[in-house]
């Protein structure tokens, strides 16, 4: 698993529900793909 510093990512997201239990400034973990040519979150959830 990789930390990396609280920034502002672009990312597409493959189902705009995993969004919903989100707020801005939540620390998250997430996982991505490259779908498409484009990165993808494909898994997400709050960090403790």
């Amino acid at each position: 698993m990789s930390y990396m510093p609280p920034m502002t990512m672009v990312f597409q997201v493959k189902d705009p529900a995993l969004l919903e239990q989100l707020k801005a400034g939540d620390k998250v973990k997430f996982e991505a793909q490259k779908l498409g040519g484009a990165f993808t979150v494909t898994r997400i959830e709050v960090a403790n």
